[in-house]
């Protein structure tokens, strides 16, 4: 159950990442458009990605649930889908009353589609909690695809999962 609860937690942490100027494997940049618009709305992103930081450190479900479209989803491992802001708002807020809920993520890419009214931002998250006193501490990985909406980015689709191995129940 507390690797349940884990892997909860770990998904509300996946939502931000931008960590422009990281090459890819193959050696192209994390950038689709190089324009001025594009890195413009790159940073927007990077921007957005701060404030769901801000955010997750105070512990504001609510504001969180406010940075994805109004049909967003968060796609956490092994739980189910939280589609719109207020399964959104009640998925976060599940997560961070774990006691010692602690989590960041960074974004390693992100990349613009040619339109610029989407973005994908993949990145690896961390994440500390401490049910019933317990300290444990999950690593992983996520995706968030971002929609602009009304000239803001919005996070559309949320999902992350663990670097641990799966636990037998």
């Amino acid at each position: 159950m507390t690797i349940r609860f884990l892997m909860l937690t770990t998904a509300a942490l996946l939502i931000a990442s931008c960590d422009a100027g990281k090459e890819s494997a193959n050696g192209a940049s994390g950038n689709a458009a190089a324009s001025p618009a594009g890195t413009a709305d790159e940073e927007a992103i990077r921007g957005q990605v701060a404030r769901w930081l801000e955010l997750v450190k105070s512990k504001d479900a609510q504001a969180i649930a406010q940075l994805y479209t109004e049909d967003g989803a968060v796609m956490p491992p092994n739980g189910p889908i939280g589609k719109g802001r207020a399964a959104i708002q009640q998925t976060w807020a599940s997560l961070m009353t774990i006691p010692g809920f602690d989590l960041t993520f960074t974004p390693e890419q992100i990349v613009l589609s040619s339109s610029a009214d989407m973005a994908l931002d993949r990145g690896t998250y961390r994440l500390a909690v401490a049910p019933g006193g317990k300290a444990q501490t999950d690593t992983g990985k996520y995706v968030v695809v971002w929609r602009k909406v009304g000239g803001e980015w919005k996070a559309a689709a949320d999902i992350f999962n663990s670097d641990l191995p799966a636990s037998e129940t």
